[in-house]
């Protein structure tokens, strides 16, 4: 059954408010998977917030154009697109990098992805995904700064715990 024209806009205007509001994308090709590991897929990332949606490629590059990406990356997509958008990129490209090495070989594969404006491929998706979390990267950040208080502070403390030591040991003499 064809699309309308008034549900082609409406589809439109869904995925640029999608491609708005997402702050990384990754690209699959999901031809030969089946639809129990795509629903679980879809789970998996809805629990953090992110959506997995399969996207008609000239909707898709519209829907960028539409949005400031000047980018025509239809020679570059696959001809069964599935796009993942997420709020932490780096969450998103390790939900599909892992999902991709678990599935049966040639059904699910990352082709890319799209970061700021900028046009990733496979590989750097792979790098991306290798990164640390965001919540990770602030607990090492926080850990970094505290670092040199602590260790002043245990510093500062051992004088008073050697000067306690002394009295106590001058007190058992006397």
């Amino acid at each position: 059954m064809a699309l309308t024209k008034s549900r082609k806009r409406e589809m439109l205007q869904e995925l640029q408010d999608t491609i708005s509001s997402a702050q990384g994308m990754v690209f699959t090709d999901f031809q030969g998977s089946s639809v129990s590991a795509l629903q679980g897929l879809r789970t998996q990332l809805r629990a953090e917030g992110a959506s997995y949606k399969v996207v008609k490629k000239t909707l898709f590059n519209k829907a960028l154009q539409n949005t400031g990406v000047n980018l025509s990356l239809s020679d570059q997509l696959p001809g069964n697109l599935g796009v993942v958008f997420a709020n932490d990129p780096v969450f998103g490209a390790k939900v599909i990098s892992d999902f991709s090495k678990s599935a049966p070989k040639g059904t699910f594969t990352l082709v890319g992805g799209l970061l700021d404006g900028q046009y990733l491929v496979a590989e750097q998706v792979n790098t991306l995904a290798k990164l640390p979390s965001k919540e990770q990267l602030q607990a090492q950040l926080v850990g970094t700064l505290a670092a040199p208080m602590t260790q002043f502070l245990q510093v500062t403390s051992g004088v008073a715990r050697g000067l306690v030591t002394v009295l106590s040991a001058y007190r058992d003499i006397k």
